[in-house]
């Protein structure tokens, strides 16, 4: 049966005040703009990890803290098949970094704390100027977690050793930070050496936006832990390099023997073409040797199972300067 002319005049007419009136109604439903205040609901997802079986990820929720003008950072939990919601699984509010152990039993993270001799000596005060990152350890089915390190300065890039004893990581602790802790615990509460806020500027670039004024005296180094057993005392950190240059992102060679970093090892390298490459040192400490060393930067790096090749991402420079 076929509708007559005037009826689909009519729907017509009917439909055409409906898409005029569809924004009002929308605006009525709560519909509106995105405002600047909406960017303190925004979550956002970081550094997820597969465990060692396949089943499970790891990663980082981040969320806003309007009151505290900063970030709030947790670990989570997904089956890897999304089989499941995603669930917490550590508090917070500053976990990250999380790597699973090569057996999966245990995560080690990082958490900000505040070091123990300052907590002693403060009377067990929280302050954020204090807290520092520190590697934890925790069971890959949840309980309790327990601390690594405590190192002046905090540390980063935590890595586990293939047989899952030993954690590499990077600080920029120096030896007058291990000196003023040393001092701090064995003479608490005493009056502790005023340190001069005077600045000696003797570098072209010597401070970035957002980062402040580079810091010439904690350059990153690397070391290594014994992963302790629950309820140990804090084992006692090595120092494997040291010098002007900095080190970073710390990888075990599949045997053990070696760990390889990435380090610029020029001076004021701001002035030569880009440069950046993969070094190795014995895991027991010793002489640096280069890994990869080509002309340009060698970037997300992985070394072949035997180690006697590398993958890496970069470019080689030219022969021509092409900026200033």
């Amino acid at each position: 049966m076929s509708v007559p002319h005037r009826s689909r005049a009519a729907l017509a007419a009917l439909l055409a005040l409906a898409l005029l009136a569809l924004p009002q109604v929308l605006s009525a439903a709560g519909k509106r703009p995105i405002t600047e205040t909406d960017l303190f609901r925004f979550v956002w997802l970081a550094d997820p990890r597969i465990s060692p079986d396949g089943r499970q990820v790891a990663f980082v929720r981040v969320t806003v803290n309007q009151k505290k003008d900063g970030y709030e950072t947790a670990l989570w939990m997904v089956p890897a098949d999304g089989s499941a919601p995603a669930r917490p699984f550590t508090t917070g509010p500053h976990d990250s970094s999380p790597r699973w152990s090569p057996d999966g039993r245990w995560i080690a993270f990082l958490r900000s704390v505040a070091l123990r001799d300052q907590r002693s000596e403060d009377g067990g005060k929280d302050k954020d100027k204090d807290k520092q990152p520190q590697i934890h350890l925790i069971g890959a089915q949840g309980g309790e977690a327990f601390q690594v390190t405590d190192v002046p300065e905090g540390v980063s890039a935590p890595a586990w050793s293939p047989d899952g004893r030993t954690l590499a990581f990077i600080s920029d602790a120096n030896d007058r930070d291990l000196a003023k802790q040393n001092a701090r615990r064995k003479h608490s509460g005493g009056e502790e050496e005023h340190e001069s806020d005077v600045r000696v500027v003797t570098s072209a670039i010597y401070r970035f936006n957002g980062a402040g004024f580079n810091d010439t005296s904690h350059p990153g180094h690397l070391w290594t832990v014994e992963a302790p057993a629950p309820g140990a005392s804090l084992p006692e950190p090595r120092q494997l390099t040291r010098g002007t240059f900095s080190e970073d992102t710390p990888v075990w060679s599949r045997d053990g023997k070696l760990l390889y970093f990435a380090s610029d090892r020029v001076k004021e390298s701001y002035y030569e073409k880009p440069n950046g490459d993969v070094w190795s040192v014995p895991a027991g400490g010793g002489e640096i040797r280069p890994a990869v060393d080509v002309d340009g930067p060698a970037g997300e790096w992985a070394a072949s199972p035997d180690g006697s090749r590398f993958a890496f991402a970069g470019f080689l420079n030219p022969e021509k300067r092409r900026s200033y």
